[in-house]
């Protein structure tokens, strides 16, 4: 494959859940700054100090770039930004690896922007390509654009938006909602982001009252919404964590509905707004960083076990 890309004109890479509400200055990625947000309802700005509420930082940012893939990463998603050279006729790689992106992440999606008017890059591939990017690498090939002498040298702007791996069983999940939401297929895309909500909690809570009472008894007691709105505050509540913020469930309530009317009534049916997808991926997104801030603590707490054996 032709070139490796390297010592780029510039590169940006942000992982920031929304902006500071007061100063605008770009809050932490959304695994850093969610669990002061659910321990205290809000993240201090490192700019100006003041406090700004997380939910709808992300959630507005996020609406606001919708339906774009950039919308995504107020969510948990990263967005890398690297202007690179080219001539045209030649292939280059651009591997996300040696611009800050982990081995294991996934891009959602990508767009390339010739710079200097006369060329810009296609993804290059096989007979039988890939319609979603796997793996890390970029294979690219500067192509003319418009009229003029060949070759031509120019610049090409990239803008990678991709998600960190992460070893929850939830993740994979909550990786294809946020796929299928670049891809803008929303009715996919919210029924992997609920179910990424569901297996996050669900198996932390049945294992508690396992303890205690048969498997056959908790799985008739415990359901999704016995168990997001009583189980889990009263579970937190006797551990002394802060509870789920109300506007967190209250947007988890309202991704359920929309996924049982996508499942029962069909995709038509659900009539789904880029809005409402970006309102239930980050009710999902905030209810796995939630689900990973307390699961340490309720997997040591006291059992508690269930009633009605």
């Amino acid at each position: 494959m032709g070139e490796n890309a390297t010592n780029p004109n510039l590169i940006d890479t942000r992982e920031a859940a929304g902006s500071c509400s007061h100063c605008r200055y770009l809050l932490p990625r959304l695994a850093e700054c969610a669990p002061s947000y659910f321990d205290v309802g809000y993240v201090t700005c490192k700019h100006c100090s003041e406090k700004s509420d997380l939910w709808q930082a992300a959630l507005s940012k996020a609406i606001a770039l919708s339906p774009s893939g950039w919308a995504l990463a107020s969510l948990g998603a990263a967005q890398t930004s690297i202007v690179l050279p080219m001539e045209s006729g030649k292939g280059y790689e651009v591997q996300l690896t040696d611009y800050g992106a982990p081995a294991d992440a996934k891009i959602l999606s990508t767009n390339y922007t010739g710079q200097t008017k006369n060329l810009t890059a296609i993804e290059w591939h096989g007979n039988s390509p890939q319609r979603r990017v796997q793996g890390t690498a970029l294979r690219l090939l500067a192509v003319p654009f418009g009229e003029g002498p060949l070759p031509c040298e120019g610049r090409v702007a990239i803008s990678v938006v991709w998600i960190r791996g992460n070893d929850s069983p939830a993740w994979p999940y909550l990786a294809t909602a946020f796929e299928a939401a670049a891809a803008r297929d929303y009715a996919p895309s919210l029924v992997f982001a609920q179910s990424a909500v569901e297996i996050s909690m669900m198996p932390l809570i049945e294992s508690r009252f396992r303890r205690h009472a048969p498997e056959r008894r908790v799985r008739r007691f415990t359901n999704y919404s016995r168990a997001l709105h009583v189980i889990l505050p009263y579970l937190c509540g006797e551990a002394g964590l802060a509870k789920m913020p109300d506007i967190v469930r209250d947007a988890l309530d309202r991704l359920r509905d929309k996924r049982n009317e996508i499942i029962h009534r069909g995709i038509h049916a659900a009539a789904i707004s880029p809005q409402a997808a970006m309102e239930g991926l980050c009710a999902a997104a905030f209810g796995f960083e939630y689900m990973r801030h307390v699961e340490p603590s309720l997997s040591k707490g006291e059992p508690v076990s269930a009633s009605g054996q």
